[in-house]
C-alpha cells in the first residue's frame, strides 16, 4: 500500500504557519507582558500623586480626634467616589492603625517598614487585582506616620483583555491573510513549474522526447528547467544515434542472410546442377533408348492389346523420368530469354486451349476475362508460358473433385517493386522472405511504375497456414511420392522475377487459393520501353 504523503504545498504551509504561530505567541506575550507592566507603573504613578496629594492635607498629630476636627476625614470619604478607589490606612509613627476607609487588611509589613524607612513603594496584591500604594506621612522631615492607598486594577484589566482580544484578532487576520499570499506564491512559483517538469518527465517517460520545458518561477527553477532540457537534447541524441546503429545493424545482418541465402543457393544449385548433369548425362541415353524401343514395340504388338498397354506405360513412365531430369536442369541453368513485347491475353487464351485440348480441365470450368488494351510487358513469350502451365496445373491438382478456374488479366495500378510487401487490394500476398529469397533477381531502375497482373483463383481447399511460407521453396511439395518434384512454383517463381516483376499467393483455407503475377509495364506501352531490364 502506497504511503501517504502531503504535498508541497501542504509541507511549506504547514512549516510557515508552525513559525507565524511561535512567532505571534512570542510577540504577543512580550506585547501583553510589556503592556501589563506599563499599566500598572501608570497606575503605581496615578495612586502615589493621588496619595501624596491626600497626605498633604493630613493633621500634624495623627489621631483620631484631629482627623475628625480638622475635616481630612471628609476629603478621605470623597475618595470613594473614585471608580478604582479600592481602600485607605493610616498609621502613626508606632505604625498603630489610626484612620481606615473600605480596608480589610490591616497593617502590614510594607506599611511598617514605609514609617521605619519614611520610603514609599506600590506592591501588586496577589492574583494583580489592587495596587497598593505606600507613602510615609512627613512633617518637618521626621516621620509621624504612614499610608496605605489601594486602587482596584479592574480597569486596566479590563483593557489588558481588550487589547488581548483585539491582537488575537490581528493576529488570525494576519495568519490568514499572510497564509493565502504565500499559498498563491507557492502554487505560481514552486508547484505549477514542479507539475510542468512532472508533466514533461511523463511524456518523456511515453517515449515523447521532442519537447522543449520554460517554466516561470525562481532562478532555482529555472535552473532546474534548462537542466531537463539539456537533458532532453542529449536524450534525443543518443536515441538519434542508437537508432542509426540500430538502423546499420539491421543493414549489415539484412546483407549477411542475404549473403547466406545467395550461398545457400549457390551451393544448393551447384548440387542440382552437377546432379542433374550427372543424371542426364548417365540416364538421358539409355532413357532415349528405352523410349524408342517401347515405341517400335507398341507398332509391333498392334495385335495384342494387353502387351501393347505394357509397352505404352513403358513409354510414359520412361517420359515421365525424362521430366524430371528436364526440369532438374531447367532448375540448375540459368534460363536462356528472348525477351519481347507480347500481348498477354492471347497468349493467356492459347494456353488455357492448349490445355483443355489435352484433356487437362476434365469437371472443370474455367473462365478468362481480359481488360482491354492491356500493354504489352518485356517478357519471354515460352517461359511465361511455361509459368501459366504450371499454375494452371497445380490449380487443377488443387480441385480433384472438380471446380472453377478464374483467370483475370488487368492493370494493378502503381506498384513500389523495391518495398518488401506488396498489397494487393485488401489481401496482402508473399513469397519466402517478403521477397528476399534466392528467387530475387534484379529489377529495373524505375522503384515504382504501373503493373499488369494476372490473377489465377481456383476453388480447391486453400493451402495451410503453415505452408504459405515454403511452397516457393524448392523440392517442396504436398503432393504424393511420384505426383511432383516441389520445382514447379520454384521455375515460375525464378522466371517472373527475371521478368522484373513478382508472383504472390493469397489463400483461404476451405474457400481456395489466388497466384497473381505482377509485372512492371511502361507508362507509354511498349514500343517505349528499353531493352532488357
Amino acid at each position: 500500500m502506497k504511503s501517504f504523503r502531503p504535498s508541497l504545498t501542504l509541507s511549506i504551509l504547514a512549516v510557515l504557519s508552525s513559525i507565524l504561530l511561535l512567532n505571534w505567541l512570542l510577540l504577543g506575550a512580550i506585547s501583553l507582558s510589556l503592556s501589563k507592566k506599563d499599566l500598572y507603573s501608570m497606575k503605581g504613578q496615578e495612586g502615589s500623586a493621588l496619595l501624596a496629594t491626600i497626605l498633604n492635607l493630613a493633621p500634624r498629630q495623627l489621631v483620631l480626634s484631629n482627623i475628625i476636627e480638622s475635616g481630612f476625614s471628609d476629603v478621605i470619604r470623597s475618595l470613594q467616589s473614585i471608580p478604582d478607589f479600592a481602600g485607605l490606612l493610616l498609621v502613626d509613627q508606632n505604625a498603630k492603625a489610626v484612620y481606615a476607609v473600605d480596608e480589610k487588611r490591616g497593617v502590614d509589613q510594607k506599611l511598617a517598614d514605609t514609617v521605619s524607612t519614611g520610603v514609599g513603594a506600590s506592591l501588586l496584591s496577589a492574583g494583580a487585582k489592587e495596587i497598593h500604594v505606600y507613602a510615609p506621612i512627613m512633617h518637618e522631615n521626621i516621620c509621624i506616620g504612614a499610608a496605605r492607598l489601594a486602587l482596584s486594577l479592574a480597569g486596566e484589566q479590563e483593557r489588558l483583555a481588550r487589547s488581548q482580544r483585539l491582537l488575537m484578532a490581528y493576529f488570525v487576520l494576519d495568519f490568514l491573510l499572510l497564509l493565502g499570499i504565500g499559498y498563491v506564491f507557492l502554487r505560481r512559483s514552486v508547484v505549477a513549474p514542479m507539475r510542468g517538469l512532472l508533466a514533461a518527465i511523463d511524456r518523456v517517460a511515453k517515449g515523447d522526447y521532442e519537447q522543449t520545458v520554460h517554466v516561470p518561477g525562481s532562478a532555482e527553477i529555472a535552473d532546474l528547467s534548462d537542466s531537463f532540457n539539456a537533458m532532453l537534447a542529449k536524450l534525443r541524441n543518443n536515441r538519434a544515434e542508437v537508432k542509426q546503429h540500430v538502423s546499420s545493424l539491421e543493414e549489415v545482418n539484412l546483407k549477411l542472410q542475404e549473403a547466406r541465402e545467395e550461398a545457400i543457393r549457390s551451393e544448393r544449385l551447384a548440387s542440382v546442377g552437377l546432379l542433374a548433369a550427372g543424371t542426364a548425362h548417365e540416364i538421358g541415353t539409355p532413357l532415349a533408348a528405352i523410349i524408342g524401343y517401347s515405341a517400335i514395340l507398341s507398332d509391333e504388338l498392334t495385335a495384342e492389346p494387353d502387351k501393347r498397354d505394357y509397352s505404352r506405360r513403358i513409354e510414359q513412365e520412361a517420359s515421365r523420368i525424362d521430366r524430371i531430369v528436364r526440369d532438374l536442369l531447367d532448375y540448375a541453368r540459368p534460363p536462356r530469354c528472348e525477351f519481347t513485347y507480347e500481348e498477354v491475353a492471347p497468349l493467356i487464351e492459347e494456353t488455357v486451349s492448349l490445355l483443355d485440348g489435352q484433356g487437362v480441365f476434365k469437371n472443370i470450368s474455367v473462365s478468362v476475362v481480359s481488360d482491354s488494351f492491356l500493354p504489352e510487358p518485356y517478357i519471354d513469350r515460352h517461359q511465361f508460358q511455361q509459368v501459366l502451365i504450371n499454375l494452371l496445373l497445380n490449380a487443377r491438382d488443387a480441385m480433384p473433385g472438380g471446380g472453377t478456374i478464374e483467370v483475370n488479366a488487368g492493370l494493378a495500378g502503381e506498384i513500389n517493386w523495391g518495398s518488401a510487401q506488396i498489397i494487393v487490394g485488401r489481401s496482402l500476398g508473399r513469397r519466402k522472405d517478403d521477397f528476399r529469397s534466392a528467387f530475387q533477381a534484379g529489377f529495373s531502375g524505375e522503384t515504382s511504375s504501373k503493373a499488369l497482373r494476372i490473377d489465377i483463383r481456383d476453388s480447391g481447399s486453400g493451402i495451410p497456414c503453415e505452408n504459405m511460407e515454403r511452397i516457393f521453396d524448392p523440392f517442396f511439395t504436398t503432393k504424393e511420392p511420384g505426383k511432383g518434384t516441389g520445382l514447379g512454383l520454384s521455375i515460375a517463381a525464378r522466371i517472373i522475377d527475371s521478368f522484373g516483376g513478382r508472383i504472390i499467393v493469397t489463400s483461404d483455407p476451405g474457400l481456395g487459393s489466388c497466384f497473381s503475377i505482377l509485372l512492371p509495364v511502361a507508362e507509354s506501352g511498349g514500343s517505349d520501353q528499353n531493352e532488357n531490364p
